[in-house]
């Protein structure tokens, strides 16, 4: 299903994993070195600022183009018709596959912008035709949002794409809730609930399937999965958006909900509980979301008891997590059954094991090969070995 060449990604994640430790000195630039040249990426993926400049002038292209075949087939009104923007959809999809495929392109700019290209086009050319089949397509959120998880699940999929992943929750997110509150009345009651168990339920899946190899591609994805559900966990039994979000749905102005306490005690408890169960599970994202997500709890509780003017609770708020956040360092100082608050510069969960592996076997994979006499010049030694440079 993944366009790109799974050998090239596989080697790309593993020179990735190396440049890191590299960074931090644990291996030496000959090592770093002798491991890019046995696992060759030939993608071109080239800095950040030709990436941005390869994507304006991606737009500046396609807009022309664009533009100069809509000229063309002006005279057959193929402006008037939904059936255009599926042409140019497709158009821009066939590009994106040939330059991945013959190109080899990867996060160069040029597949970034082509792929968010084909996506709205798709869209739009789906709103269109939904509005020229039901004639009002601003009350079907719910089939507006399946056709976006769709596309957004496919693409995200394909192309490796995090930002398409995050639009492929949202999406999901928004179908569920839309069909949800098309089945009657108890909906609203029972909304919050509805939301959260979906959020619990799709955040325990990825913990659980974590080291399945089928996703070791999408780990970048995953990460970011699992944010957004432990965040809208938090936020669908958050006091306010229950409260408010019910008032506005209902069209009412109310002074309390229904179970009040329990939302009171989910708004405050949950940031701790993250916190803890962080610490307790040695996961970082859990435990970086619930420093996070203090900040919330105190702005809930200021929206609602006005005991303090909104800059001093801002104040608070902030004093608050930098509080959790120094005990916590201070408290993994020493390091609490392999969890610690030292961290490279980008370390991983598990990513190092496999490089480390990988420099193990280098490591010896040099040595015990004799090497050919060449008159009374020494050989310089391999990656890993103990030879000596320079001539007699």
């Amino acid at each position: 299903m993944i366009i790109y060449n799974k050998v090239w990604l596989s080697n790309l994640f593993l020179v990735e994993q190396v440049e890191e430790k590299h960074s931090d000195n644990l291996i030496s630039d000959t090592e770093l070195n002798d491991i890019k040249k046995k696992y060759p990426v030939n993608f071109y993926s080239p800095n950040i600022f030709i990436r941005i400049g390869l994507g304006i002038l991606t737009v500046i292209i396609s807009l022309f183009g664009c533009g100069f075949l809509t000229l063309i087939a002006a005279d057959a009104h193929v402006m008037e018709s939904y059936g255009w923007f599926v042409f140019l959809a497709v158009l821009h999809y066939i590009v994106l596959e040939l330059m991945v495929r013959q190109k080899h392109h990867f996060r160069s700019g040029i597949d970034d912008v082509l792929l968010w290209i084909t996506a709205a086009l798709s869209v739009f050319a789906f709103i269109w035709a939904l509005a020229s089949l039901t004639g009002n397509p601003g009350e079907n959120y719910h089939a507006v949002s399946a056709i976006l998880f769709i596309l957004s699940t496919f693409l995200s999929i394909r192309f490796i794409d995090r930002l398409m992943s995050l639009f492929a929750y949202l999406s999901c997110f928004a179908l569920i809730f839309f069909t949800w509150e098309s089945t009657g009345s108890f909906s609203l009651d029972t909304m919050p609930f509805v939301m959260m168990s979906f959020s619990a339920v799709v955040y325990w899946l990825l913990r659980k399937n974590i080291h399945n190899p089928a996703i070791y591609f999408y780990s970048g994805s995953i990460t970011l999965l699992q944010v957004l559900s432990l965040i809208s966990l938090y936020v669908c039994g958050n006091y306010f958006v229950v409260k408010e979000l019910g008032d506005m749905l209902r069209g009412t102005e109310s002074v309390s909900i229904p179970l009040d306490w329990l939302f009171w005690m989910w708004t405050m408890t949950i940031p701790l509980l993250y916190i803890i169960f962080g610490i307790k599970q040695k996961n970082r994202i859990l435990l970086r979301t619930g420093l996070l997500l203090i900040a919330a709890a105190v702005l809930t509780f200021r929206n609602y008891y006005h005991l303090i003017p909104v800059e001093v609770a801002l104040i608070i708020a902030g004093t608050i997590t930098l509080a959790f956040s120094y005990l916590v360092s201070q408290y993994l100082r020493q390091p609490r059954n392999g969890f610690t608050s030292w961290e490279t510069q980008k370390s991983g969960d598990e990513d190092w094991l496999n490089a480390e592996s990988l420099i193990i076997s280098e490591s010896f994979s040099g040595s015990g090969h004799p090497q050919p006499e060449k008159s009374n010049v020494f050989g310089g030694g391999n990656f890993g070995g103990g030879g000596s440079s320079g001539s007699y």
